[in-house]
């Protein structure tokens, strides 16, 4: 999802977003109080804002909440606060996680955020991906490359020597042209193995149960959680327990990562990729 990061401690924001792009998410920008927290959803209007309900100046953010809930109502408003769980529904937020929650609390209110956003109905998976990729430049090939093996937005930025701000520019960009809402989902358009069908396996693929396969092949075809908690006929919760087990026996961090891991283990590299106009010399790591 795209972010907007709102907390009077910039550097929780930062160490949030590194977090949290990490995980496939995008964060777009940081602000360190209410107003300017208004004033960037409305400048990026992202798909949410995670919004702490105190500041020591700059505005409060019961009426930051209030504010985006009127002017950018496309954004949802996740409150990360340790205070103000009671007047969070008064503002009309899409949640409340305490500030020192773990991450995973975080990660799973935003995938639920997500699947009210996209109802299975309602965002069908855009179509072949093959023909948006040849519109691709040579360095978003390459972001779209990166982003297929679960690197996050410092790595790729590091090892394309350019700056975060204009890798993330190329990553919207490659969501644009593929008609994708999230890298996880431009991931899963490039290539969509079977992970139940007989072939190659990987020796990790082969330590996950059944369930924890079906959670995966699910999430490989850029199911979101509440989507394969639908198709599985099981439990939000219960979705969210194969995937944290299931990413522990992987031994990755994100859901993107498993999902880089599944579909490697049943290709070398994505065929859609080789006429995207890269450069015979591009390496990736």
């Amino acid at each position: 999802m795209r972010l907007v990061l709102c907390d009077d401690n910039r550097i929780f924001c930062e160490a949030l977003a590194v977090a949290l792009e990490a995980r496939g998410h995008e964060a777009l920008a940081i602000a360190t109080t209410a107003d300017d927290g208004v004033a960037a959803v409305a400048r990026h209007q992202p798909d949410a804002c995670l919004l702490d309900f105190h500041f020591h100046e700059g505005g409060e953010g019961l009426g930051a909440a209030r504010a985006i809930r009127d002017q950018s109502p496309g954004t949802a408003v996740l409150v990360v606060s340790d205070s103000g769980s009671r007047a969070a529904p008064l503002a009309g937020v899409a949640g409340f996680v305490g500030k020192h929650q773990e991450l995973d609390r975080i990660t799973t209110a935003l995938d639920a955020i997500a699947a009210r956003r996209s109802p299975v109905r309602a965002r069908p998976l855009p179509a072949p991906a093959g023909p948006a990729v040849a519109t691709l430049t040579p360095r978003e090939a390459e972001v779209l490359q990166r982003i297929t093996t679960g690197q996050g937005t410092k790595t790729m930025a590091r090892e394309m020597n350019v700056t975060t701000e204009t890798l993330r520019t190329y990553v919207k960009n490659v969501l644009g042209k593929l008609g994708a809402h999230s890298r996880l989902e431009a991931a899963a358009l490039v290539s969509r193995p079977d992970l139940a069908g007989p072939g190659r396996e990987h020796p990790l693929l082969a330590a996950l149960t059944p369930r924890e396969r079906e959670v995966l092949a699910q999430l490989t075809s850029g199911a979101g959680l509440r989507e394969v908690a639908k198709q599985l006929h099981m439990s939000l919760r219960t979705v969210n327990t194969h995937l944290h087990n299931l990413r522990g026996k992987l031994g990755v961090h994100s859901t993107l990562e498993a999902v880089a891991l599944a579909r490697s283990a049943r290709s070398a590299r994505p065929p859609v990729l080789a006429d995207a106009g890269r450069s015979p010399a591009a390496k990736f790591r």
